[in-house]
């Protein structure tokens, strides 16, 4: 699998190789939190916009971007196969993210991620993500992290 032929596409929320994607998502957080149900699903807005990374031509991970009703974007089902982890692929997937949020105008981007995931946590610090309080539905979970970052041409705050 060769990162540097990684291209980054929009996709409908129905394409078959998102909902791959989202399951195998599903079971990683099934394992890293048995005793938290994965409702990664339950907070989907119909205008989210999923990215799709390709390499080789085969799906390897994805993302979304959806609207909040303060107009900040939240990122949403961030994955990259465990294959594919530790070359790149996943900051690409991110910064492409981040530009589609400011493209739509959304002044900042936000996130939430948990405790277990202590790579997702560094990828986001070091890509200039801070931490926030946790916003809902997220405020009553004691596992996890949010997190924040301005857009260029924003001076947003999160």
């Amino acid at each position: 699998m060769t990162i540097a032929a990684l291209t980054i596409t929009h996709a409908e929320t129905d394409d078959p190789r998102i909902g791959q994607l989202v399951r195998e998502l599903d079971a990683d957080l099934t394992g890293r939190y048995p005793d938290e149900p994965c409702t990664g699903g339950a907070h989907i807005d119909p205008a989210i916009r999923f990215l799709l990374a390709e390499a080789d031509g085969r799906p390897i991970g994805c993302c979304a971007i959806q609207p909040c009703p303060d107009g900040a974007a939240e990122l949403k089902r961030m994955y990259v196969i465990p294959e594919a982890r530790g070359r790149g692929a996943a900051a690409r997937l991110l910064a492409e993210a981040e530009r589609t949020a400011a493209a739509l105008g959304h002044p900042r981007i936000r996130l939430e991620t948990a405790v277990h995931q202590p790579e997702a946590i560094a990828l986001y610090t070091r890509s200039g993500y801070t931490p926030i309080p946790n916003y809902p539905p997220y405020q009553h979970k004691k596992l996890s992290r949010c997190y924040a970052k301005a857009l260029p041409g924003h001076d947003g705050t999160a």
